[in-house]
């Protein structure tokens, strides 16, 4: 979908619900208030509510918790979460050296997510640094379906590690919730605070650390299914074969009966092969980095040479050999063969139509070298080049070469192709290439999430954590309770004023900047 479209869509419903919300709270108060009371909704401007405090959802993770006993089953989730305690421990410093990094480093750009922003490794540049993912801003903004489906699987799996992880300490969920701020979501996971507080600390870190042990859980499982995509989509894709083109864009040069079409399977691009979407743009840097020649014979170029009587330099420089008016014709130079000495047969320069010369061409030649005929290179703009390329449909039958002359990076922005091309016809290649690409935001932000709530920071798991370890490592040192939690307010603060800084700092140079 359009994002505009999209916009336009999600404001309508929004508007739409805040309407009848407000009509029927003034003309059927008592019916539709009771309604609201049963399913835990509320409507607001511009956002959802969605709050649970007995529901089925509460009594099944009861239900679990309990049934599960000494069983293999508690035991396993036990030391899972204990795992969850040990990975927190050991994110807390690297989030707080990547905090430092960004603050302190140069302009430089690094990659994540979490709610909004995180942390992650930034494949282009040599320093990890913290940066705020925004659709519109440093994402694309088609991909804003994604971004919000993410955000909505890794809050609803940090909130649901709490819950199950409390339900194995018997500690009661009083509530569970979810919140959609326009297209932002946020999950939320109430607790009883005396059930919590009477734990002992390593218990109570259980609870705490759930969240972020479950998003690193899940970067896990969704990269083993990046990595295992070849495998388990075997069955009903050709990987690695070739590419198939999945989208067209409506301003693509492409377009047309005689251009490319979706579903076309593009096996080379001149003679470059085209076997999954790493050499599509290889072969595409080829053509635009290597000026290639065509194996000509020497009958067809004296039948269709269509040079002028004058040929005269353009203002570009280039020698023109061909009547400027007919755009179906170029002027092509012989590339002399350095290992033959007998004198070529034909001129210099010849015009010729640039379609039958492609389709008559035996070969491409580079150095001059051809087994027949004579290697003929295009004189064309320096960024303009010829692309040929040869494709064949679903069944495998070829189809006619599609010739375009023009630029590579028009080829790259308004033609998308996938290295998943199916089996059976009623496939889409999209749905694998639009899996990988939900895997791979699941990956960023589940991570990213991870690392942010290690953090010691207001409004995080961190602060709580922080909190947990104070008040259980200190109490033989500081017996004065206020005095520990000035300690944990202290670390705490320190954490949120990094945090803070660190935003700032990208938010001016990915947000701001920019704009300026």
């Amino acid at each position: 979908m359009d994002p505009v479209v999209f916009f336009i869509v999600l404001t309508t419903l929004y508007g739409v619900m805040y309407f009848f919300d407000r009509f029927f709270k003034s003309c059927m108060h008592y019916p539709y208030d009771a309604f609201l009371r049963n399913t835990g909704l509320s409507v607001n401007f511009m956002s959802l509510h969605w709050h649970s405090s007995a529901s089925t959802f509460n009594r099944m993770l009861i239900r679990w918790g309990s049934t599960s006993g000494n069983s293999f089953t508690r035991n396993f989730l036990v030391k899972s979460f204990n795992m969850g305690v040990l990975l927190s421990f050991l994110l807390l410093p690297v989030g707080i050296i990547l905090l430092i990094i960004t603050i302190f480093s140069g302009s430089g750009t690094g990659a994540g997510a979490g709610a909004g922003a995180a942390a992650s490794t930034a494949a282009a540049a040599p320093v990890v640094q913290l940066e705020i993912l925004l659709p519109g801003v440093n994402l694309p903004l088609q991909e804003i379906g994604y971004y919000i489906a993410t955000l909505v699987m890794c809050t609803l799996l940090h909130e649901l590690g709490h819950a199950l992880a409390a339900v194995l300490e018997d500690v009661p969920v009083t509530g569970f919730g979810f919140k959609l701020y326009y297209c932002l979501p946020l999950a939320y996971t109430e607790l009883s605070h005396d059930h919590l507080n009477g734990l002992r600390w390593f218990r109570k870190l259980r609870i705490l650390c759930a969240g972020i042990w479950n998003n690193f859980l899940f970067a896990g499982f969704c990269y083993l299914l990046i990595s295992t995509m070849s495998i388990t989509m075997s069955p009903f894709y050709i990987l690695n074969e070739h590419v198939i083109v999945t989208e067209l864009s409506l301003k693509s040069p492409l377009r047309g009966d005689r251009g490319l079409q979706l579903d076309n399977v593009v096996t080379h691009l001149n003679d470059c092969p085209v076997r999954n979407e790493d050499s599509w743009l290889a072969c595409l840097q080829q053509v635009q980095m290597v000026r290639q020649g065509y194996c000509i014979s020497s009958d067809f170029i004296r039948l269709n040479d269509e040079s002028i009587d004058i040929s005269h330099h353009g203002v570009d420089g280039r020698l023109q050999c061909c009547d400027d008016r007919n755009p179906n014709v170029s002027c092509f130079e012989y590339v002399e063969d350095v290992t033959v000495d007998t004198p070529a047969e034909i001129p210099q320069h010849v015009c010729l139509n640039i379609r039958r010369t492609l389709e008559d061409a035996s070969g491409y030649c580079k150095t001059g070298v051809c087994l027949q005929g004579y290697c003929l290179r295009p004189m064309l703009h320096n960024t303009t080049s010829i692309l040929v390329f040869k494709r064949q449909n679903l069944q495998g039958q070829t189809l006619t070469p599609v010739m375009y002359v023009g630029q590579a990076r028009d080829v790259l922005r308004s033609v998308r192709v996938s290295g998943f091309v199916p089996h059976y016809p009623h496939l889409s290649a999209a749905w694998p290439d639009a899996l990988s690409l939900l895997l791979r935001y699941n990956v960023v932000f589940s991570i990213g999430l991870a690392l942010v709530n290690a953090i010691p920071c207001f409004g995080f798991d961190g602060a709580h954590i922080t909190s947990t370890v104070i008040h259980s490592f200190l109490v033989g040192r500081v017996e004065e309770h206020a005095k520990r939690d000035l300690i944990s307010l202290i670390i705490t603060s320190v954490g949120s004023l990094l945090f803070g800084l660190a935003l700032l700092k990208v938010a001016w140079l990915s947000l701001l900047r920019p704009l300026l």
